[in-house]
């Protein structure tokens, strides 16, 4: 009743951050933390999906499996690097030992392994990297999620960490054979900034600096990091991504999305130079306040956003969903009138705002979107949402809204995505009442499925 049509998922069981996202052999490839057993997530696999043209996606199986005393208690986050024509990946390989400890300061193992393919699908033997004994002494056991690149002939690393003082930082290595890897140092911020901070990877954008995380452990406010956790970038035009070691302004920090679902993204290069981002639509921590129990009760959770495009303005990253994704549209309609009746369960809508009015808009009396005074605002009005409320991100003012509908998510898309949400959605029906009012005009349009070989996905 609640499987997605427009978003990727897990075949069954639980979908988490994606991993090793690449474009290899004509194909794109996506990655993903899985836990087929069940929908609370208990081992930790790569899933593997392909797709040549981000909308006929392909299930591939599990793709690394925690099948060695160096990831025996899980296969965690890593990236895939192409290189002399083979995709390798790199992960990190979680270990419990059995005892009474923290598994902060003791206890836990965190080793980066990595692994070849000469064909984006199999891989060969699993080779050890780096251990806990390998990190500078003064971070805790938590170091994990390795991203790796190529700049001329040297190859580099970062690495998320905690150091033992309860401060997030990210490390930073360096190699001439991908074998033995040298510490250069570590980005750490100005001033307090949580305690650990996982999931770094960076990439230029028009020729900038871009340094992306996940820091845990920030303050949560009411119109910023309103999530227990959360993922944004900084841009830092004053160093180049193989000598990132130093310090950043925090303050500088940017979340990637302001709604309720949204985390750990990955970027990757389409073959045409365009930078694309993709997240997993959860968020760690958060089963207190909101959960996604119609889903569990189904036998699966969670999973990915909607891969985007990446544009630098001003200062700011946008956002917008990739042009393959408007292959999907299909029977064009106005929104003339102030309610309109969308009768199918996955659709896309763009609507005109005029600068500086105040508009809304509602969905089956349960939804409410609405911009006032420089800030817009996400709420739930009923229990339709496993427990979720109110989501608010400060903007000026508001031009243009999109918002996009698949069966239990929607995404929604701010002057064209200088702010994003993304939430889970549990409506009971099929179709949507859409109510506006304030703003110049719209356009929506009902969607066809992507295509997902190898899911029970129709």
């Amino acid at each position: 009743m609640y499987r997605l049509k427009l978003h990727l998922m897990p075949p069954e069981g639980w979908m988490n951050d994606p991993n090793g996202m690449c474009y290899y052999k004509g194909k794109y490839h996506v990655f993903f933390q899985y836990a087929p057993s069940g929908p609370m997530g208990v081992e930790r696999y790569w899933g593997h999906y392909t797709s040549d043209n981000l909308t006929h996606w392909k299930y591939e199986g599990i793709a690394v499996k925690s099948d060695t005393p160096w990831d025996r208690d899980g296969a965690y986050s890593g990236c895939g690097f192409t290189d002399d024509g083979r995709l390798e990946i790199y992960y990190t390989g979680n270990v419990m030992e059995p005892g009474d400890y923290d598994y902060t300061h003791a206890g836990r193992g965190a080793n980066v392994i990595t692994a070849v393919s000469a064909n984006g699908y199999e891989t060969g033997p699993k080779k050890l990297l780096l251990t806990n004994a390998d990190y500078p002494d003064y971070y805790t056991n938590h170091v994990r999620d390795p991203q790796v690149w190529k700049k001329n002939n040297d190859y580099y690393m970062i690495l998320g960490g905690r150091k033992n003082n309860d401060t997030g930082a990210i490390i930073t290595y360096k190699s001439q054979d991908k074998i033995h890897w040298e510490w250069t140092g570590d980005i750490v911020s100005k001033g307090p900034f949580g305690y650990m901070w996982e999931c770094p990877g960076t990439f230029t954008l028009d020729g900038h600096t871009v340094l992306a995380f996940c820091p845990q452990g920030t303050k949560r406010g009411d119109t910023a990091f309103q999530n227990k956790y959360h993922s944004g970038y900084v841009i830092l035009d004053d160093r180049e991504p193989e000598n990132l070691a130093g310090t950043i302004d925090e303050q500088s920090f940017r979340e990637w999305d302001y709604g309720f679902d949204f985390y750990a993204p990955q970027t990757m290069q389409a073959p045409d130079g365009r930078r694309l981002i993709m997240g997993w639509a959860g968020v760690p921590g958060m089963e207190e306040e909101y959960n996604n129990a119609p889903t569990i009760e189904e036998g699966w959770q969670h999973s990915m956003t909607l891969m985007r495009e990446l544009t630098l303005d001003n200062g700011i990253i946008r956002q917008y969903p990739v042009k393959e994704f408007d292959t999907l549209r299909f029977e064009e309609h106005r929104l003339t009138d102030s309610v309109t009746v969308i009768s199918n369960d996955i659709w896309d809508c763009e609507i005109s705002a005029n600068e500086g009015t105040p508009f809304l808009i509602e969905l089956n009396s349960q939804v409410r979107m609405q911009w006032n005074a420089g800030a817009f605002e996400l709420s739930f009005l009923t229990d339709c949402a496993g427990g979720r409320t109110t989501r608010w991100v400060k903007i000026d003012s508001v031009n243009h809204i999109r918002i996009i509908k698949d069966v239990s998510m929607f995404e929604i898309y701010l002057n064209h995505g200088v702010a994003v949400m993304t939430s889970r959605y549990f409506e009971h029906c099929g179709a949507t009442v859409l109510k506006v009012c304030g703003v110049a005009g719209g356009t929506y349009w009902k969607l066809r499925p992507m295509d997902m070989e190898g899911t029970d996905i129709e």
